[in-house]
């Protein structure tokens, strides 16, 4: 009866208070929802090639941007496509700096890059990014 009684007080006490333990140490560098940001921003057609995105200048579709923690390139943490309009944004990421590229397999075929193709960006906590318009020219300019 010793033995059993003791079983069962570690397996309903002890047990779960170190599943508990395990688990705070490692969700504990995680940012909370709140502290968490939206980086966004807009792939253009930049027709005059001046690095500038005009009123007149429409967005690429289906461009595809990376997100990367350390520099352009290597194993993206995600990808995202544009919108109709040019548009992208990458959710619920936490603060800190992150490096965001234009995928430039998906623009290439004829496009020049008006400006950089990758910029670095500080998300502060629970802040909204806008990064400056990524710019490509028309085919074949």
């Amino acid at each position: 009866m010793g033995f059993w009684l003791y079983s069962v007080c570690f397996t309903y006490t002890l047990i779960p208070l170190l599943l508990f333990v395990l688990l705070s140490i490692t969700y504990s560098d995680r940012a909370t929802a709140a502290d968490q940001g939206l980086i966004t921003g807009n792939v253009y057609c930049d027709r005059d090639k001046n690095g500038i995105c005009d009123c007149e200048e429409k967005g690429l579709k289906n461009i595809n941007i990376k997100i990367f923690k350390q520099h352009c390139g290597g194993t993206a943490l995600q990808t995202v496509i544009t919108d109709k309009k040019g548009n992208f944004a990458f959710r619920a990421f936490d603060p800190g700096t992150y490096f965001v590229m234009v995928d430039l397999e998906y623009v290439c075929g004829g496009r020049i890059p008006t400006t950089t193709y990758c910029q670095e960006v500080n998300l502060p906590p629970g802040e909204k990014v806008n990064l400056p318009a990524f710019g490509y020219s028309e085919f074949g300019q």
